[in-house]
């Protein structure tokens, strides 16, 4: 029994020399580790607050799709941060643009074109105070918290829009936000454009407070027969340091 026990001994004492032999001859490493980084910043509360809502302002249709009932889906609406109104996409569905009294160019500071602000179309209107920062990163998503694309960073959560809702709710859509900063010195004077960088999309503070103007793109819907009427919607703007 003493030999049987001695050989055993010998023999779990070969195998595992056999194992840290192999090891040894791979060259293999059982643990290896690297260096991570943790980073925090301590800066002032920041407050954002909406002074003045987006308005696509009036419309209709007309032309190739006098009444769009039902919609084709294929008609475009874009509300420039500056309040200029285009329809670069008329398609089937046919917006037909409507304008106040004075049709003529307003003279704005950096606006052409005849309907900025002529009808009751504006941008949104964010007033920002409280930063500490000279870089601020803006972003958007609608009410349920769904992040929608502006037009800085196409492509990246497709499909993600606003559903505005009104006497047919669901007849429009609202994505591709596009933003820029106002220097408060009156009309619509651009302080700094969207500038994006590995960490999304930015525009230059010039102090503790900043006036962020929006704008977007507006859709119709396939299958939908919008009626006269007013729609609405909601959004969320965010802004990071």
């Amino acid at each position: 029994m003493d030999l049987l026990k001695a050989l055993q001994r010998t023999t779990l004492l070969t195998t595992a020399a056999v194992f840290a032999l192999g090891a040894t001859e791979a060259g293999a490493a059982d643990n290896v580790a690297t260096l991570g980084h943790i980073s925090a910043s301590v800066q002032g509360t920041m407050a954002i607050a909406e002074t003045s809502s987006m308005n696509f302002g009036n419309f209709t249709f007309g032309a190739g799709g006098a009444a769009c009932s039902p919609c084709s889906g294929d008609a475009t609406l874009v509300l420039s941060d500056s309040g200029l109104r285009t329809t670069p996409n008329a398609g089937t569905d046919h917006i037909v643009l409507l304008y106040g009294a004075d049709a003529a160019p307003v003279g704005d500071v950096g606006q052409t074109g005849s309907n900025k602000e002529t009808g009751a179309q504006r941008p949104g209107f964010f007033a920002i105070t409280g930063a500490t920062a000279t870089t601020m990163y803006v972003s958007f998503a609608d009410n349920t918290g769904a992040i929608i694309d502006s037009s800085y960073d196409p492509s990246t959560h497709p499909g993600n829009a606003v559903t505005m809702t009104g006497p047919v709710p669901g007849s429009f859509t609202v994505d591709k936000f596009t933003f820029e900063t106002d220097t408060g010195a009156g009309g619509y004077t651009q302080a700094a454009p969207g500038v994006t960088d590995i960490y999304g999309t930015s525009v230059l503070l010039t102090g503790a407070t900043a006036t962020l103007r929006v704008g977007g793109t507006l859709h119709t819907v396939a299958t939908k027969s919008p009626t006269v009427g007013h729609y609405t919607g909601t959004y969320y703007v965010m802004v990071s340091y």
